[in-house]
């Protein structure tokens, strides 16, 4: 008999559930295995590339814009993932191969770290092939999962691996700092970052073969998705409140995005620290988010995801100035645990509002197209950023005025989030949304959301989709 809490039919067992809770079973252990072997390549590599360029001799700006720049590059390949999707006729191919391209993105740069030069264009060329094939996998792997995980257990399911997934990020953050610091100023500093992307690359190709190794979305699902078009995409926009939603986050993208690629530059070259403090720093915002997704999400389930986005809008705004009230290294850690539960807050309750907006067929066509303006949000907002140190010079005037201006421009965010709250949005449905984030401090994206629904849904309003699929 299936257990209960596997989310199938109770009482008398039948073979045809019984093979239903097998497969969930296998499919939920690879999709654990997969998300912290992802979680490993994140922390361990994609959180190193700006270090990297610095190391390389490519100055603060260009270092900080080597986070950013190959993103918005990404994210315009990545628009045809819509169209990719059903030329391939497979949402796990799909996601697979891209996984792997995304794998082969990196083993270029651990070799290229071995060498006594490494030229700037070709890291913003292998840094937009990994975005561009990280970015393609999100939208398919969003509508594939719910395919996968049964509704009843979703909720319980995704607290568990997100859990999982940011000790990942975590366990990948300290053996990359450990490497790292570990030849700083030395000849073999170059050579560490070959190591740590050498183990990015591992990583990611554990995480394909796990991929690979997952049930697939029924035959021909793919076919049922909207492709972007003025016919699919208006009546969306024109709802009104999730095309507010989505503005918000963008605002709040490009406000935080003015300081957020500069962060490492300045511990590292301004406050001197090193590669291990570096990403404790980082580990720790992580680990903040382990310690409340548990309470913030009964939070939301019991006040609604509105009143949990004004905390975590306003526990956000004031973050990076306060990075100026002092340079230890203990009050930046203490400093950033407090801002990663406020990140955890305003992440959920976004993530809440946006995919209970996105109806299933047009998730995949709607997320691929916020990808792309989430990344010129990133990118003009890091061009700001480079604006301001170019101008008042690279040093503490400079980083100050960086710091007061990005506090400045997410405080106006708050107007758009008056907004939001004032039109009532989504006050009729609780929903639990508990998917990894980005590991870095300050930024956020949409890549990962999943929408978790304990509430009924209203197939009027999903276009007439089959009711007992999940959503």
């Amino acid at each position: 008999m299936p257990s209960r809490s596997d989310g199938f039919r109770f009482g008398r067992s039948s073979p045809r559930s019984s093979v239903r809770s097998t497969v969930f079973r296998r499919d939920r252990r690879l999709l654990d295995a997969d998300g912290f072997a992802w979680a490993v390549m994140t922390g361990c590599g994609e959180t190193c590339f700006v270090a990297f360029g610095l190391a390389a001799g490519l100055g603060e700006v260009t270092s900080g814009l080597l986070a950013t720049v190959p993103l918005v590059i990404g994210a315009a390949a990545q628009l045809a993932t819509p169209w990719g999707l059903r030329r391939v006729g497979s949402l796990r191919r799909w996601v697979a191969g891209n996984a792997a391209v995304q794998a082969l993105s990196l083993l270029p740069l651990a070799l290229m770290a071995e060498r006594e030069t490494v030229p700037a264009w070709a890291l913003f060329t292998l840094a937009s092939i990994y975005w561009a094939s990280g970015l393609a996998t999100a939208p398919a792997w969003n509508t594939w999962v719910t395919t996968i995980v049964p509704g009843p257990v979703r909720a319980g399911y995704f607290s568990h691996r997100s859990r999982l997934v940011q000790l990942g990020l975590i366990a990948g953050m300290v053996l990359g700092g450990v490497l790292l610091q570990s030849g700083r100023g030395g000849p073999q500093e170059l050579r560490m970052f070959a190591a740590v992307f050498l183990i990015a690359f591992l990583a990611r190709t554990a995480s394909t073969l796990l991929l690979r190794r997952q049930s697939d979305a029924p035959a021909g699902f793919e076919a049922t998705l909207h492709l972007p078009s003025r016919a699919t995409l208006t009546p969306f926009l024109q709802a009104g409140r999730g095309r507010l939603v989505l503005l918000y986050m963008l605002a709040v993208t490009m406000s935080v995005q003015v300081s957020g690629p500069y962060f490492t530059a300045y511990l590292l070259e301004h406050l001197d620290f090193g590669y291990l403090e570096l990403m404790s720093i980082f580990g720790c915002t992580v680990a903040s988010k382990v310690v409340f997704l548990p309470a913030i999400g009964r939070y939301a389930r019991r006040h609604g995801p509105v009143r949990l986005l004004w905390i975590g809008g306003l526990a956000i705004t004031p973050a990076a100035t306060l990075w100026l009230v002092s340079g230890e290294f203990w009050y930046l850690f203490c400093l950033q645990f407090a801002v990663g539960a406020g990140w955890a807050c305003w992440e959920m309750a976004t993530f809440l509002l946006v995919f209970d907006t996105i109806a299933e067929r047009e998730r995949t066509s709607v997320l691929t197209l916020f990808n792309f303006a989430n990344a010129l949000a990133i990118v003009l907002g890091s061009l700001v950023g480079a604006l301001v140190l170019r101008t008042v010079g690279i040093g503490a005037a400079g980083y100050a005025t960086l710091f007061v201006v990005t506090g400045a421009m997410r405080a106006t965010t708050l107007f758009m989030l008056a907004a939001i709250s004032g039109g009532g949005v989504l006050r009729r449905r609780r929903t639990v949304a508990l998917e990894p984030l980005s590991a870095r401090p300050g930024a956020s994206s949409i890549d990962l959301p999943i929408e978790l629904s304990d509430a009924p849904r209203d197939r009027r309003r999903r276009g007439g989709s089959d009711p007992s699929r999940p959503s």
